[in-house]
């Protein structure tokens, strides 16, 4: 399990996040297929379920998203935040592109609908920023099992070097949630909601792509173990957060 609150990144505001997201967006990922040896239709009937389903999530256009880091950042006086989530949502669109592009080379088409993703679509919707802001950092926890998962289930170097451009990403964007969620209060229903929605997501994660899991070295005992791993990590930030802001 990768160390969360290890990062210097951790002491990052929303301007030194909007900095780190131009400088990112200057290093995006260009996929070499020019050593794919191809598939097998085992491979792929393995894999471009999860892979299909993970695209639709990172391809919102974020639009709801975005009216509410604007009404919230105006409310708490910190101008930066819109744009940092901005930059986020562009970042997210990209993950998409990446995964657009592996299944264009395999000529896989998307997918229309997904459970997951209208669930975790109603969700966001549900209670404000703070329910999207839980409901995204959630997300992107489960990816970085996912993504590992994933680079090890087959042979393709496409396949691996847009997981690892995924796993390079997903880490900052759960400090960068984490951060918002330092400043929006830490009552007691908060933590409960979080736990909450993690552990009915990764019942229906599990369910639904066990078999990329397995393939890629997760056992169901490890899968729970570090997600809810990355979850107290987060909250352990977000809590540390709010020490040093109420102290300043």
């Amino acid at each position: 399990m990768i160390k969360i609150t290890e990062s210097k990144m951790n002491n990052f505001h929303y301007k030194e996040w909007i900095s780190y997201f131009k400088a990112n967006h200057k290093k995006r990922l260009d996929i070499d297929f020019s050593k794919e040896k191809g598939l097998s239709a085992s491979e792929m009937a393995l894999i471009f379920p999860s892979i299909r389903a993970f695209r639709k999530g990172e391809g919102s256009e974020g639009r709801h998203l975005l009216e509410t880091a604007r009404v919230w950042a105006r409310k708490k006086g910190e101008p930066d935040y819109e744009e940092a989530m901005l930059w986020f949502v562009r970042e997210e669109n990209w993950h998409s592109s990446y995964l657009k592009k592996f299944m264009d080379y395999y000529n896989v088409e998307d997918l229309n609908s997904s459970f997951l993703y209208q669930a975790f679509c109603s969700l966001r919707r549900f209670g404000g920023l703070k329910c999207e802001v839980i409901t995204l950092v959630t997300a992107e926890m489960i990816a970085l099992t996912y993504y590992d998962a994933l680079f090890n289930c087959t042979d393709s170097p496409a396949l691996k070097s847009i997981c690892q451009q995924m796993l390079h990403d997903e880490l900052p964007h759960i400090m960068f949630q984490s951060h918002t969620l330092s400043l929006m209060g830490n009552h007691i229903i908060d933590r409960f909601a979080r736990i909450l929605v993690m552990e009915v997501t990764l019942l229906f994660v599990w369910c639904a792509f066990h078999k990329v899991y397995q393939a890629g070295g997760y056992g169901f005992g490890r899968f729970w173990k570090e997600n809810l791993g990355y979850l107290q990590q987060s909250a352990a930030l977000s809590a540390c957060l709010r020490k040093i802001y109420k102290t300043a």
